[in-house]
C-alpha cells in the first residue's frame, strides 16, 4: 500500500520504471530501495537512455523474426 502512495507523489510512470530498474538489482526488492530510485532520480535515467536507443535505431520495434512455419515441425499445412 506504501508503493501506491508513492505514485501519488512522484508519477505512475516513474514508479514503474522504478521498480523495474529495482528488479534489475534484486528479486526482492524492498520499499526503501524503490524510494531511494525516485529520490535519486535513477529511474529516468532509464527511461531516457531507452528512448535515445529507439531513436538511434530508426524504430522501438524488433524487426528480426525467429518464427518457423509448420513444415519445420513435421505438420503438412
Amino acid at each position: 500500500m506504501a508503493l501506491l502512495k508513492l505514485a501519488d507523489k512522484y508519477s505512475l510512470v516513474r514508479l514503474e520504471a522504478a521498480c523495474a530498474r529495482a528488479l534489475s538489482y534484486t528479486p526482492n526488492p524492498s520499499y526503501k530501495n524503490i524510494s531511494t530510485i525516485l529520490v535519486s532520480g535513477q529511474d529516468t535515467v532509464a527511461v531516457e537512455a531507452k528512448i535515445s536507443d529507439a531513436k538511434q535505431n530508426g524504430d522501438s520495434q524488433n524487426t528480426h523474426s525467429f518464427t518457423r512455419g509448420a513444415g519445420y515441425y513435421g505438420r503438412n499445412s
